[in-house]
């Protein structure tokens, strides 16, 4: 069940964008904010706690860095199309943006499963982190004059890299051995991914006062989960 909500969240994201075209910049930024906030939230909470039970504190935060080093690195690629970047896309298919937002959605689905059990504050973390991505990754293919039939085809790759990530998580020896390295690496991504939402400037006052309660709001959820 949960391959196929990963699943419908982008396609759900990507319809609503689709169709709903007057959607105003400043509520998907509300959104982004918050799940910015929500997920960088769970990975203090409940994710960092976690894998730093480990005995080796040092080599646990070599792959946070790490985490950190390889979305700046993937960032390159991807020209910052998860933050709305608009020049990400052109007249053709960015393949490489495409791979490089695959990668990211991959390793984002490689925690979900903590030994035989879902990490249930993870998993919502990461849906409520993939709805906002969704509808503006649509937006910018739908201002780069793409064909329905494109954004579905890039939508599908994308929406299938998590719950291929999560199902593989659970069903390899080799990822469930090594899950602490690759929670500290994935941590170290995502708190990349959600600082960096966090902090993008705003030149309006008031959105800033809104966008804070929305972050706080998230946090408090976050912290309840």
């Amino acid at each position: 069940m949960i391959y196929i909500e990963l699943f419908l969240v982008v396609i759900s994201g990507g319809l609503i964008a689709y169709y709903i075209r007057n959607l105003k910049k400043q509520y998907i930024n509300f959104l982004l904010s918050f799940s910015g906030a929500y997920l960088l939230s769970i990975i203090i909470f409940h994710i960092l706690p976690h894998i730093y039970e480990y005995p080796n504190k040092k080599i646990i935060g070599v792959f946070i860095l790490s985490g950190i080093l390889f979305q700046l690195l993937l960032e390159v690629f991807s020209h910052g199309a998860e933050h709305g970047h608009e020049h990400a896309f052109g007249n053709k298919t960015p393949w490489v943006v495409l791979l490089s937002l695959s990668i990211h959605a991959f390793t984002e689905g490689l925690p979900i499963h903590a030994g035989e059990h879902i990490n249930q504050s993870y998993f919502y973390g990461i849906l409520i982190h993939k709805l906002p991505i969704s509808i503006i990754l649509t937006s910018l293919m739908i201002f780069a004059g793409y064909s329905l039939r494109k954004i579905l085809l890039i939508l599908v790759i994308f929406a299938s890299m998590t719950p291929l990530a999560a199902y593989l998580g659970e069903h390899l020896q080799l990822i469930r051995q090594y899950a602490v390295f690759i929670n500290a690496f994935v941590a170290g991504i995502l708190t990349h991914v959600g600082t960096t939402i966090l902090f993008e400037n705003d030149h309006s006052h008031q959105f800033k006062i809104k966008k804070f309660t929305v972050i706080i709001l998230a946090m408090i959820l976050a912290y309840s989960a």
